[in-house]
């Protein structure tokens, strides 16, 4: 079989469309996740820059604007190890599915 050809039926596989549309699905979700969480932080940083300098309360040395940054760095590791775990549970299986199919 033909690369052409091989392309072609990979591409016209129902499972591969399933496969495109739960992805894009998934991937906008997860965009649309985070765009929230940075671009909050980048907003409230640029107009409220005083906020994120006073102390978490009182005793406390650490600042909002340093526990507000961490919990963006650990919300961006936990949605990527998110999207890790629904890419091998869903993703994998439809993918080798398509393949078993067409070769």
């Amino acid at each position: 079989m033909q690369n052409d050809e091989m392309v072609r039926r990979v591409v016209e596989h129902p499972k591969y469309q399933e496969l495109v549309h739960k992805r894009t699905r998934v991937s906008l979700a997860f965009f649309a996740v985070m765009i929230v969480i940075y671009a909050g932080f980048i907003v409230t940083l640029a107009y409220l820059p005083e906020l994120f300098s006073r102390p978490i309360g009182a005793g406390f040395t650490m600042s909002i604007g340093v526990l507000t940054a961490t919990i963006v760095a650990v919300s961006a590791v936990v949605m990527i190890a998110a999207y890790v775990h629904f890419s091998n549970k869903y993703f994998d299986p439809l993918l080798e599915a398509v393949l078993r199919d067409v070769a």
